[in-house]
């Protein structure tokens, strides 16, 4: 059963819950040429829903977040979807990037935390929209399927729309 607002404590966990167990994000930029994403895998995810990258200092991602802080970052798997709005910050701390550095991170680089090569960008989420079904994309599709042949609106499973 759909639903546009529940309780707001619920809406978070469930959105914090969705975004940990997705662990890669579509982050969305602003590039020279207009909006821009690409794959960044999730290092951490807060209470409040805010997400930590790590990126090189000298990519793309870093530079356009360092110009435009405005980000998004989309979650999906086959049951469940997020669409995360927030500003994006770089964080180059080194006693952060030791606390949230690990083996599946150090695949990716060939520094250690302490580089300035390496930086870490902080999603400090604004609002977002999820939307879950149990079912799967199967179930979705029946239920698409159901509503063509019913003349019932289908029905997709919970979404919700979250301030944060």
């Amino acid at each position: 059963m759909a639903h546009d607002k529940a309780t707001h404590t619920d809406d978070v966990e469930k959105l914090v819950e969705i975004i940990k167990d997705t662990k890669v994000a579509m982050l969305t930029t602003h590039g020279p040429d207009g909006l821009e994403s690409r794959p960044l895998s999730v290092t951490e995810v807060g209470s409040d829903a805010d997400v930590w990258f790590f990126a090189a200092a000298s990519s793309d991602v870093a530079e356009q977040v360092s110009k435009d802080q405005e980000v998004n970052a989309a979650f999906s798997d086959d049951k469940c979807w997020v669409s995360l709005s927030g500003k994006a910050n770089l964080v180059t701390d080194v006693a952060k990037k030791k606390e949230l550095w690990n083996s599946a991170v150090a695949a990716f680089f060939s520094q250690e935390p302490e580089s300035p090569e390496i930086v870490l960008i902080q999603m400090e989420s604004d609002s977002a929209q999820y939307w879950e079904n149990p079912g799967g994309v199967l179930s979705l599709a029946a239920s698409w399927v159901k509503g063509k042949v019913t003349g019932e609106p289908a029905r997709p499973g919970d979404s919700a729309t979250v301030d944060l």
